[in-house]
């Protein structure tokens, strides 16, 4: 469950890029809550999906056998 622990660390990281363009609405942190941030959010996302279509697959398997 490595990726899932990443998956997690990347959330955290994204959401604090988006936390910090709030707090301090100058040109830099929105720009970068925008594009870093964004890729951030949506690898981990990616990630967590990865994981959720992994274990429906093995839960599948195990049901069949």
């Amino acid at each position: 469950m490595k990726a899932l622990r990443w998956s997690g660390l990347l959330t955290l990281v994204g959401l604090a890029l988006m936390v910090w363009s709030m707090l301090q609405p100058t040109p830099l942190p929105v720009m970068l809550a925008m594009t870093v941030g964004q890729v951030v959010g949506t690898t981990a996302f990616g990630l967590y999906l990865y994981i959720v279509v992994r274990e429906l697959r093995r839960e599948r398997r195990k049901d069949r056998s």
